[in-house]
């Protein structure tokens, strides 16, 4: 309780006037006996003992009534909170936390939700007093306070409120009521208040709740919800879309798998449309459960190459930003692989030591709807073939090759373009490692170093197997989930000892330690060393079920390793990039509104840029340009947060100490009254004249009231 006036209370001390009254006017009576006056003197003592006892009673009412004008003059305030027990001339300091997040972009009978919580954030900074200190803070993710310092200035508190946007990012209640106490904590002077207005989101609260005992926060700071938004209304959303390929190849058919979920009490109909560059191409009825997520897939054939964007929309509902979903995907031509085996001796047979990798880029063996475009030639054939105009060279088991072919190898590794080398019988050490190493300084195209042969692939006495496979390595990346196959199963009957460059990244090892499979990075392309043979001369793993797995993930890794790995994005989160010094002239950032704006990067070793950005509010397909716009580098996606789309509300009652402040349209006080009635309590000095008045009126008949007479 605190009081208006408190020095009024002084007057407290004019209840010592009746008890000196009652004390002065006491009559003690004189005790005669007179044996005859018997019933006169029975008599006395009645009517003394029920004067005594209604004097203490007219007594004890005039001290009430004297402490009930003290109270009315001193003007006491009885409140819930911790600033009610303060003066009434404590100065407050409070923080109002805006929550901005996507799920209060939601409409309540016809009205925006974030609206209504600005218009709550202005009620309560309108009631700020003179003396007062306050700050306001956004709740998103991650929130953060828009004043660090608690200010006197109210209009420029205002005016930040009223231009605060919304936001398409999730909820963290941390990242702002965790700094707004810690800014109050040292203020013990003042009436300290965080208000939340938030529309009070299960999915936000309770991992906050869970983590962290709001019991346990200083109870001279009152924490204050402002609920707005009333029952959580019903709601449908696009909350994944995804590409189920590894990479897409141009006029292939590609399964787009989209999730939608229904957050309501009754099952519903989507009617899903697929927009690819935003031409529609699709349209499917999907039903969900009542409270289901369910995945669609979708067939969808993309014709452009380069990067695409993909967008999964459904019919709007009450919340329209969870309604479509975008995503970024790099179409490719189809991979063409040129394999260079081994030339055939004259009279003998054609050479077919490619068969086994042939058969498994292509096992059809057809040129439509296959993502590798397979051609086997010859050293001498490859002469005048354009290594460009390939994704991958496979060298099998070469003897020698010509000097001008190496030069283009070496031109087209550096250049982007990526070696696979498989040995084998015919190999010799030394020539490899002369003409494929030494003599291209630099540009060398081998990981490693070649020396002795290990093993008999004649005999095949001792087979040896691949350990320590790197699965991290999307070469093997896809043997890491249970069922996929084991490449360490397959026998390796003969292979070549190798020292792989300090760049290098061993893959595999060979049972007793020496390496097996070794990649090194090249310039812009990737060389990988294959330590046995392509084929089933030294080793069966040709005729094992991983061995197209294998194959199939290391040229998708290879092709696809330029590009900007850049993946799910939500709203507000940092995008880094490396590219190559030839690709950063002029980097642009295109938003989804179409804005453009100029990336700072950073040049490191090798001629590599890197590059980050913060400005990922926007939700929608941004693309990273460079040559002044000129050219797309690469795109990527800001799709929301899941979560936000499900909009129960949580119980109050769940949310330790918050005191509620709910807004009563039509009905009760308002949200400026009850700020006013949970800053200051209830003013009691009306309820005491009341009573002061009504006392007044008792006292005044109970000291006229007749001593009544006792008759025997």
């Amino acid at each position: 309780m605190t009081f208006a006036s408190p020095w009024f209370l002084l007057g407290i001390l004019g209840i010592a006037v009746p008890i000196y009254l009652h004390l002065y006017y006491r009559k003690t009576p004189v005790r005669k006996d007179f044996p005859s006056l018997r019933l006169i003197r029975l008599s006395v003592e009645f009517v003394a003992r029920r004067k005594k006892i209604r004097n203490l009673l007219l007594m004890a009412l005039r001290i009430i009534a004297i402490i009930l004008v003290v109270m009315a003059l001193a003007k006491p305030f009885l409140g819930q909170s911790a600033s009610a027990s303060n003066s009434s001339d404590t100065p407050a300091a409070f923080v109002v936390l805006l929550d901005n997040s996507m799920s209060m972009g939601c409409t309540h009978q016809g009205i925006s939700v974030f609206n209504t919580a600005r218009a709550r954030a202005l009620d309560i900074l309108d009631q700020m007093q003179p003396g007062d200190r306050a700050t306001v803070g956004l709740i998103n993710d991650p929130g953060r306070l828009i004043f660090p310092q608690l200010t006197w200035d109210q209009e420029t508190l205002k005016k930040s409120i009223s231009n605060v946007p919304l936001s398409m990012a999730g909820t963290n209640m941390a990242s702002s009521i965790l700094p707004a106490l810690k800014l109050l904590a040292p203020l013990k002077t003042y009436r300290r208040v965080i208000y939340v207005i938030t529309d009070m989101t299960e999915s936000s609260w309770q991992p906050f709740i869970e983590k962290y005992d709001l019991a346990k926060v200083e109870q001279g700071i009152d924490l204050v919800m402002v609920p707005v938004g009333d029952t959580a209304p019903d709601n449908m959303a696009v909350t994944g879309l995804e590409a189920e390929a590894p990479v897409i190849m141009s006029g292939r058919q590609v399964p787009l798998k989209v999730t939608l979920a229904n957050h309501s009490q009754r099952s519903r109909k989507a009617r899903v449309t697929i927009s690819i560059n935003g031409e529609r191409k699709l349209e499917e009825e999907v039903e969900i459960e009542a409270n289901a997520v369910k995945d669609t897939r979708i067939m969808a054939n993309f014709n452009v190459t380069g990067m695409n964007q993909v967008t999964a929309a459904i019919q709007n509902d009450a919340m329209p930003f969870d309604d479509q979903r975008h995503l970024a995907v790099r179409v490719f031509e189809p991979c063409r692989v040129l394999l260079i085996k081994p030339d055939s001796l004259p009279g003998q047979p054609e050479n077919r030591e490619d068969i086994f990798v042939r058969f498994a880029l292509n096992p059809l063996n057809r040129n439509k709807d296959n993502n590798f475009a397979v051609e086997s030639r010859s050293a001498v054939e490859a002469r005048g073939i354009d290594l460009k105009n390939y994704a991958v060279v496979g060298l099998i088991n070469q003897r020698h090759l010509e000097p001008e072919l190496i030069k283009r190898l070496s031109d087209y590794l550096m250049a982007g373009g990526n070696l696979i080398t498989f040995l084998g019988n015919r190999v010799e050490p030394e020539w490899y490692n002369k003409h494929l190493i030494d003599d291209l300084g630099g540009a060398y195209l081998l990981p490693a170093r070649i020396y002795k042969r290990v093993g008999n692939a004649v005999s095949k006495n001792v087979g040896y197997q691949m350990t320590d496979i790197d699965i991290g390595h999307p070469a093997f990346s896809v043997f890491a989930r249970d069922g996929s196959g084991d490449p360490g199963r397959a026998q390796i009957f003969e292979f070549f000892q190798v020292r792989p460059n300090p760049t290098a990244l061993l893959l595999t090892r060979m049972s007793h330690g020496l390496p097996g499979i070794v990649e090194e990075k090249r310039g812009r392309g990737r060389s990988m060393l294959v330590t046995f043979s392509a084929d089933t001369s030294w080793t069966n793993w040709p005729v094992r079920p991983t061995w197209l797995p294998f194959l199939h993930q290391t040229l998708i890794a290879m092709i696809t390793a330029n590009e900007l790995a850049i993946s799910s994005i939500r709203p507000g989160m940092p995008v880094s990039a490396t590219v190559t010094g030839d690709d950063a002239r002029e980097m642009l950032l295109k938003q989804p509104d179409g804005s453009q704006l100029k990336l700072a990067a950073q040049t490191g070793a090798q001629g590599l840029v890197h590059f980050t950005t913060r400005d990922t509010d926007q939700t929608g397909y941004y693309k990273i340009l460079s040559d002044a716009g000129k050219r797309t580098l690469s795109a990527f996606a800001v799709n929301p947060p899941p979560e936000e789309s499900k909009l129960e509300r949580i119980n109050l009652r769940r949310i330790p100490r918050f005191i509620p402040l709910a807004h009563e349209p039509g009905r009760g006080r308002s949200v400026k009254e009850k700020v006013s009635l949970l800053r200051d309590g209830y003013d009691l000095s009306g309820a005491a004249l009341l009573a002061l008045l009504l006392l007044a009126v008792i006292e005044s008949w109970f000291a006229n009231l007749p001593t009544a007479r006792r008759i025997e």
